[in-house]
């Protein structure tokens, strides 16, 4: 575990001249309470506003009790943390096409 003095001393890259993948690389080999001395405090929630379209889907009753419950102890909504679910199993199977 980092001391409380490299943790402040820790620097974000500029986030601006990097690509999505070199953002998500940085992010995969970090933490982010390696940068605490550099995070401000968000006051407003944040909204993805990317289109979405909508769908249906039958899901038995104990499984959608269980997502919620999951979803809730990690803060989300059921519907997003199945989207990022899908998102990030969509990905990793692409990547085995690749």
């Amino acid at each position: 575990m980092a001391t409380r003095s490299a943790i402040e001393k820790a620097k974000l890259p500029d986030f601006s001249k990097m690509t999505d993948e070199e953002i998500a690389h940085f992010w995969h080999t970090h933490d982010v309470s390696e940068f605490w001395g550099e995070m401000e405090e968000v006051k407003e929630p944040f909204r993805d506003v990317r289109p979405k379209r909508a769908i249906s889907m039958r899901i038995d009753e104990k499984a959608l009790a269980d997502l919620k419950r999951l979803a809730s102890r990690k803060g989300l909504g059921y519907q997003t943390m199945i989207r990022m679910w899908i998102k990030e199993r969509l990905e990793k199977e692409l990547q085995k096409t690749a």
